[in-house]
Parts: structure tokens; sequence; C-alpha cells
């Protein structure tokens, strides 16, 4: 059961930028009356994952974009979920903010019902793109979440492939 926007553990969560929870509540709210929108979806992963940096809201939300995904339209449903999974990634790196053990519970569940959502999107993709950001989700669905930040970070241009850590394109042999 995802953490009600109106429990007041809100208001000791801290977000990417080490503030309250209050317009992420807001753009929560926005989202479960009116459903969710690029942009709001890009407020939301930018207050709790800032630059890359995690957080405790983070854990909070997670659950959250699984459950706006069930109402959402096929494309936004996709994203909605590869945003819970790629926070799945970035809670498992080293310097990840711990999940506070009260949410811990939630937090774990909800990385079975990402996985299942995702394994149902799969067939679905038709770029390059698509199927980097499903096996990047889904690596962090599984818990292997730095290699799906290193799943993300793949580019593909002009017949080669590059990693946003290396500067030079990756050999083909």
């Amino acid at each position: 059961m995802t953490l009600a926007l109106d429990d007041s553990r809100w208001t000791t969560l801290t977000t990417a930028y080490g503030g309250g929870c209050d317009e992420l509540l807001g753009w929560l709210r926005h989202a479960y009356a009116e459903g969710m929108t690029d942009e709001r979806l890009g407020d939301i992963i930018n207050e709790v994952q800032h630059q890359g940096d995690t957080s405790e809201a983070m854990y909070a939300v997670s659950p959250h974009l699984l459950t706006l995904a069930e109402a959402a339209e096929p494309k936004m449903a996709r994203d909605l979920v590869i945003h819970a999974g790629l926070i799945h990634c970035s809670s498992q790196t080293l310097n990840a903010v711990d999940c506070p053990e009260d949410l811990r519970a939630e937090f774990e569940q909800s990385a079975e019902i990402g996985r299942q959502r995702l394994m149902e999107t799969l067939p679905s993709a038709q770029s390059f793109d698509d199927m980097k950001y499903d096996f990047a989700a889904l690596a962090g669905f599984m818990g292997h979440g730095r290699f799906g930040l290193v799943i993300e970070g793949i580019e593909f241009f002009e017949d080669q492939f590059y990693q946003s850590a290396f500067e030079e394109p990756i050999p083909d042999a």
C-alpha cells in the first residue's frame, strides 16, 4: 500500500534538494486528480533524484508511480513504470540515501509489481531507447540497479554505441 498523501510521515521525508515534500505532494495530488503529464513527471523525478542524487522521498514516490501507471495511457504508464525502476536502480548505488525502515517493505514489494508490469510492456519496445530504458528499469527491479544505470547511460549515435562514462565509442570487437 502506498504512503497516503495525507500521511504526516511526508513532513519528515526529505527530497533531493534536502527540503520538504510540500511541492512534491501537490504534484502527486494533481497527477491522481488530473492524470500525469510529461512535465509533472519530470518535476517529480527532479525533486526526488535531482542530477542523480537520491532522497528519502524517492522511496515513497516509486510505489505511487506504479499506482498512477494503472490508470494512465499506455505510453505514460510505461514511462511511470520505467521511472519507478530507475528509482530502484538509484537506490542500489553505493552512496544512495538509505530507505527509511518504515517504507522498506512497500518499496521492496513495488519491485515485484514493477517487474511484472514491465514484463508486459517489453514486447512493445520499438526503438533502441525503448529497449534501453526497459532493460535498465528491469535491472533495478531485479536488484541489479548499478548495472541498470550502466545500461541507461548507453547511447546509440551514428551507428556506434557510447556510454556516458567514456569519452570514446565502445569498440565493436
